[in-house]
């Protein structure tokens, strides 16, 4: 399947991956203030799409089975345009999006293997390209299949 491209009209959702293995330390950053409020983004043309209120979910990727499966595991928004990292310190700039992505308790997440079992899903960007950098993406057509399996959408942050 050809890599699709994002735009506003086709976008459902930002999709941020952390590694299952890397999953505490997001906890950590996340009980500082409740949310995780940017994540890295790859130097390409989607940090240029990415705009303020536009929805976005975190993904944890790993095993399918185990204490962290692979799956839907925050929700959130945009907050901003993505910028070049002003902590990084090396030659090469890094991006970060701002976010506000509220964590899922392990009651609510999404488990990828059930993603898969639904018509019009399976085939969504996480699931065929696991390696992808962030971020991937989802569709509105696929959004709206997902979205009753998760809890209510946090409101979008109130404007600085």
């Amino acid at each position: 399947m050809a890599a699709r491209k994002v735009a506003e009209s086709s976008l459902g959702a930002w999709v941020f991956t952390v590694n299952g293995a890397r999953w505490d330390s997001v906890v950590e950053i996340a009980s500082q203030g409740g949310r995780l409020t940017t994540r890295c983004v790859a130097a390409n043309y989607r940090k240029d799409v990415m705009a303020a209120r536009q929805r976005a979910l975190l993904w944890v990727s790993g095993p399918p089975h185990g204490p962290r499966p692979r799956g839907i595991a925050g929700l959130g928004w945009i907050t901003g345009p993505s910028e070049i990292d002003p902590e990084n310190d090396s030659d090469e700039p890094s991006w970060l999006a701002h976010t506000d992505i509220r964590l899922l308790a392990d009651a609510e997440r999404v488990r990828a293997t059930d993603l898969g079992e639904i018509p019009g899903v399976a085939g969504m960007e996480i699931l065929r390209l696991p390696q992808a950098s962030n971020p991937s993406w989802v569709t509105r057509a696929e959004m709206a299949l997902i979205e009753p399996l998760l809890p209510e959408w946090p409101d979008p942050p109130r404007a600085a």
